[in-house]
């Protein structure tokens, strides 16, 4: 192996230890970085504790040497990643130097303004012939890709999901920008030719991912889930060991009420068949605001009502929490991988699963957050409705470690981060953020805490053509012009 010197992080214990294929040692010695770089710092980067079970590594990679489109979207993941991590770096840097520079060195925002494509925000160092190793490696892994998918056998196959799921990543990692509503389209109708879900009880932690990462888009992204219903019963039913815990960090069943965000926010827009007049009501720290839920909207309102009262009384448990002890000590999936370590003490384990209730409380009352603005579009961000959730939402992530499962809380964080509006709170919000993409590597991180210097750079007060539930979503006012989507994870 060539040594992985551009990655800020240790490589992973979890790598692969074996001998590879024979045809690895036939490959151009940048081929053969990039295959390495994925094993010890990619695989590592993309779940929320890496494991000797680790699927990116133990399924993907081996699939990847017996099938060249899915090799070639490692290929570009890797360069991605590797790129990213630079862009990243050099970028938080500055926005934690004392004059904070910009990302984009122009005058102050104005509503007007769209937000640059995030293809123009990167550094003048950045190399572009390296930048460009990683595209022509995506487009020969979608070539290879498209004619595997008119064959219909082909097409159902395990090689070819997880090409799609490499090449999504991608797109997260470069950009965090991308046509995902399309890509997530098709994985579905692969999803239905495959044959799995609830009827025929068929289910995979890719399919698992897959199902987490359109719900999460469409939570931002003004649209409902595509793929929901049957699929999320299989995600909470499931006793894979590589479950939505180890996956993604969230708790499979506030993922389950987290879901419905999409469908509640297109409700929310529906026309109110009679004009609201608020009541001027002063803002005493704990009376909540008045709603006029007679204005017609009776789905959004029932809808509304039913999520509210459950994550109110809903309460975070252990029972699935994903913890550094629990992969390490995953029995091994193949002889030549590092051996169990030694139970980890009580105490230990309780601090990890303490760990575990306040990431999982920190989506609880985002998913708060975000409903409350559904409720209120019309209200100031400095409302008490709000502020005293972000409160309690950034005590709790001030208990986790900015690594791990700390590191894994972008979209809570996002969701925030758009009704901050203490100073101190702000800054809190761009450290972690900066701390996020250090682990992840991603580059979705950087353009995120854009969205949000750019929610911040305007004035904190809502605009008064906010008046039907979520079009106050305020990132809409940054990202709603754009044709694309965000992944905010």
């Amino acid at each position: 192996y060539l040594p992985v010197s551009n990655s800020s992080s240790s490589p992973s214990p979890f790598s692969i230890h074996s001998p590879l294929p024979p045809q690895f040692a036939d490959l151009p010695a940048n081929l053969r970085f990039f295959i390495d770089y994925y094993d010890k710092t990619v695989c590592a980067s993309i779940v929320t504790f890496d494991g000797p079970g680790n699927p990116y590594r133990q399924q993907i990679l081996q699939m990847a040497f017996s099938n060249e489109a899915l090799m070639e979207a490692i290929y570009a993941l890797s360069s991605s990643h590797l790129q990213s991590k630079k862009r990243g770096a050099l970028i938080m840097d500055r926005r934690s130097s004392p004059s904070r520079l910009s990302l984009i060195a122009d005058p102050p925002i104005s509503k007007s303004r769209k937000l640059p494509h995030p293809s123009a925000i990167s550094s003048a160092k950045d190399n572009s012939s390296e930048l460009s190793v990683a595209l022509e490696h995506k487009n020969a892994s979608i070539k290879l890709l498209n004619a595997r998918l008119a064959n219909p056998h082909l097409a159902k196959t395990d090689s070819a999901m997880a090409t799609l799921l490499i090449l999504l990543l991608y797109h997260i990692c470069e950009t965090g920008v991308g046509q995902f509503k399309t890509h997530l389209a098709g994985v579905k109708k692969l999803m239905g030719m495959r044959g799995v879900g609830k009827e025929t009880q068929k289910w995979g932690w890719m399919e698992t991912v897959f199902t987490w990462l359109d719900n999460m888009s469409a939570s931002v992204n003004n649209r409902e889930a595509q793929l929901r219903g049957g699929y999320l019963d299989m995600i909470f039913e499931s006793s894979d060991e590589w479950d939505l815990e180890s996956l993604t960090g969230c708790d499979r069943d506030l993922f389950m009420r987290l879901a419905g965000l999409g469908r509640i926010n297109m409700l929310s827009q529906m026309a109110p068949t009679t004009t609201s007049n608020y009541p001027d009501i002063e803002d005493d720290g704990e009376t909540e605001p008045y709603r006029d839920e007679d204005d017609g909207r009776d789905d959004f309102w029932l809808a509304w009502n039913a999520m509210k009262a459950d994550l109110s009384g809903w309460r975070p448990t252990t029972i699935h929490a994903a913890t550094p002890s629990r992969h390490r000590s995953q029995t091994p999936t193949s002889p030549t991988s590092p051996s169990s370590t030694p139970k980890p003490s009580k105490a230990h384990e309780a601090v990890e699963n303490g760990h575990w209730l306040h990431a999982s409380n920190v989506y609880r009352h985002a998913v708060l957050l975000y409903l409350s603005r559904l409720a209120y579009p019309h209200l100031s961000p400095s409302h008490s409705i709000f502020q005293n959730t972000v409160r309690e939402i950034l005590d709790h992530v001030n208990c986790l470690p900015t690594t791990g499962l700390g590191s894994r809380l972008f979209w809570p964080l996002f969701i925030t981060g758009t009704e901050c509006v203490v100073d101190a709170h702000r800054d809190f919000i761009r450290a972690r953020c900066a701390d996020m993409q250090r682990d992840s590597g991603f580059f979705n991180k950087v353009n995120g805490l854009e969205v949000l210097e750019r929610i911040w750079s305007s004035s904190n007060e809502a605009p008064k053509n906010r008046s039907i539930g979520g079009r106050g979503l305020r990132w809409r006012v940054v990202t709603g012009g754009e044709d694309a989507e965000y992944l905010m994870i």
